[in-house]
């Protein structure tokens, strides 16, 4: 906004960013993104009332782990009786101990230290796939590979002179865990004619032996059948969702989806499954829970809405879910046939929708609804392309993401890294992206401990690709824990940044000097920050201010007391002259901050318009 001044006979322009509830937009030119956003932000995140800070940092939850471990899975386990971290690391599962704050082996096991590890977890007990391997658990104390029930019982030889009835005995069970089975038989001319399971009995891996006895006869014999219900072998995507597992094959079966009984994680009937997209030559990428009985299927390409509602029984005039439905029930529509998922831990519910890593960017599946066959939206990280395409394709499959505080955080390998490097965040309040945090996140997930920490809530829990373990401290109040070891993670401290946009004075065309920038710092805690600026002129940043002090007072102590309450917590301006420096048609600001926080408000820009020149030849 121009403002003319008498005294100097000169225009003052005049440019804010009064907020940053717009994040971060890079994927632009910075001279054409909004007053309300920045075009870098890093370690960075958004108050509620817009202004930018420095994230919080990581406090250590654990050191037991060696640096030369790989993460190659975690989830909280959450029962009755036991609250932990399941951590997968070299082979091994690994249990978080909170009166030594040490992990320790629960003697579960998997392929090997490479394959990555999916957990979901059924009434208290937690299942885990390593896509070659047997289904197998862990109630927090044993692990077991997950056995089955028996599903029939054959007899092979009817034998004869049979006068009664002949004593049924089953084997025991082989997983190390269970209860065995009870059949009965039935006699007919002297004969056994049929084998009845009365106790189908649990934790079978092998079928058992079928022994008869007595009866006055001779020469029965029979074989118990479990192979139509035993989990299948090498799965690799597992879910809990409706009271059932769901979870995806491997090789053969990388495009079937398969379903556990309801309520019985030990049967997976073999009608309890579907081919998914079978004729398009893509592997089912990952599969999420979304609302009543569906489950989104992601494929690289693809996209599709399975419907496993189960059947309905009417009994006395009153309709009953039934348990035990088949997939000959279930229903599959396809969403995209042109946008799907290349990253499967990518895939995240956000409120009411599901964010995913597709191809071009972070899509949503609302969004991809809301298309058609042949129309295909923007993504959501168009705002910010440039960061997605900096991601390393070759280990796309790195990346990870949960839903947490209000923010889609989706860690992502980038330039040359081939782990996480980096998390991408999505403020879903303000619908915005808050730019990049340098944490390298293996895994992250929420936990809800009860108890064993000074401060039991929901928290963010992050494995890092170097094998720590910590909880991000933002459950705590930012304004009140302390400006330099709350920003820490892990202990060190880190850079947090702030580029504005390219101020331009709604005049693309005149050139103009420089009259002063302002500056707005509040509650900010940083002592070490580097004020800069950019023109459209300058190869690189020009130094305006070193070791710049952000900090505000913290209180007024008065020798006397007031009849009222002052505010703690002031505003900080940093002003400078830019008179001194040649004329320019745009400029950026930098303020950087080598440790602590850093808390940003806004910022106020001036310059005065040069006269317009009628040719200038370049």
């Amino acid at each position: 906004m121009p403002y003319f001044t008498d005294a100097t006979d000169d225009v003052l322009s005049v440019a804010v960013t009064p907020s940053f509830d717009g994040g971060q937009v890079s994927g632009i030119s910075p001279n054409l993104i909004a007053d309300n956003a920045a075009s870098e932000l890093l370690n960075m995140t958004i108050s509620p009332n817009g202004n930018l800070q420095t994230r919080q940092g990581i406090e250590t939850v654990t050191t037991s782990l060696s640096t030369a471990s790989t993460i190659q899975g975690m989830f909280y386990f959450d029962t009755p009786n036991i609250e932990t971290i399941i951590l997968a690391t070299n082979g091994s599962l690994y249990s978080y101990n909170t009166g030594s704050s040490t992990f320790s082996t629960t003697g579960g096991t998997f392929a090997n230290s490479t394959n990555q590890i999916e957990f979901a977890q059924l009434n208290n007990k937690l299942f885990w796939t390593d896509g070659s391997s047997d289904l197998q658990f862990t109630d927090g104390t044993d692990n077991h590979k997950q056995g089955t029930k028996i599903a029939s019982i054959t007899v092979t030889n009817d034998g004869s002179g049979y006068t009664s009835v002949p004593t049924v005995t089953i084997g025991t069970p082989t997983a190390g865990y269970g209860t065995t089975a009870t059949a009965i038989a039935t006699v007919v001319s002297n004969k056994v004619t049929a084998i009845t399971v009365t106790n189908a009995g649990s934790g079978y891996l092998t079928a058992p032996s079928v022994t008869i006895t007595g009866g006055g006869g001779s020469g029965a014999t029979a074989t118990a059948n479990i192979s139509t219900q035993l989990a299948p072998s090498g799965l690799r995507l597992i879910k809990s969702f409706t009271n059932r597992l769901f979870a995806v094959g491997t090789g053969e079966s990388r495009n079937t989806l398969y379903a556990s009984d309801i309520l019985d994680p030990e049967i997976w009937k073999t009608t309890n499954s579907i081919i998914v997209g079978g004729d398009d030559g893509e592997d089912i990428i990952a599969i999420q829970p979304f609302y009543g009985f569906q489950i989104i299927v992601f494929k690289r390409n693809k996209i599709y809405l399975v419907d496993v509602t189960p059947s309905t029984t009417t009994t006395s005039g009153t309709s009953v879910l039934s348990l035990t439905n088949s997939a000959a029930e279930w229903t599959v529509q396809t969403v995209s046939n042109r946008i799907g998922c290349i990253a499967g831990r990518s895939v995240a519910l956000v409120n009411k929708d599901v964010f995913f890593l597709a191809n071009d960017g972070i899509r949503s599946i609302s969004r991809s609804l809301a298309d058609d066959f042949s129309t295909v939206g923007l993504t959501i990280s168009e705002p910010v392309k440039d960061i997605i395409a900096r991601i390393n394709r070759s280990y796309i499959d790195t990346c990870n993401a949960t839903f947490h505080n209000n923010r889609y955080l989706l860690a992502i390998p980038l330039d040359s890294a081939t782990k996480p490097s980096h998390i991408l965040v999505y403020n879903s309040i303000f619908n915005c992206f808050e730019g990049l945090w340098e944490i390298a996140a293996a895994r992250m997930v929420e936990t809800s401990f009860t108890s064993g920490f000074s401060t039991n809530t929901i928290k963010l829990c992050i494995g890092t690709t170097n094998s720590r373990v910590g909880h991000l401290t933002d459950y705590k109040d930012s304004d009140s824990v302390d400006i330099n070891t709350g920003f820490q993670d892990f202990g060190t401290g880190y850079t947090s940044r702030v580029v504005t946009k390219a101020y331009e004075f709604d005049d693309r065309f005149a050139l103009k000097y420089g009259s002063h920038y302002e500056i707005e710092f509040f509650n900010s805690g940083s002592t070490n920050a580097t004020i800069s600026m950019r023109r459209d002129t300058d190869g690189n940043d020009i130094v305006l201010g070193t070791n710049v002090d952000t900090t505000s007072p913290d209180s007024l102590t008065l020798p006397f007391v007031l009849p009222a309450t002052l505010s703690a917590k002031v505003v900080k301006r940093r002003a400078d002259s830019l008179r001194s420096y040649d004329k320019w048609r745009n400029i950026k600001m930098k303020v950087e901050a080598a440790s602590r926080k850093l808390s940003i408000r806004g910022v106020i820009m001036a310059a005065n318009p040069d006269t317009i020149q009628i040719q200038q030849n370049i």
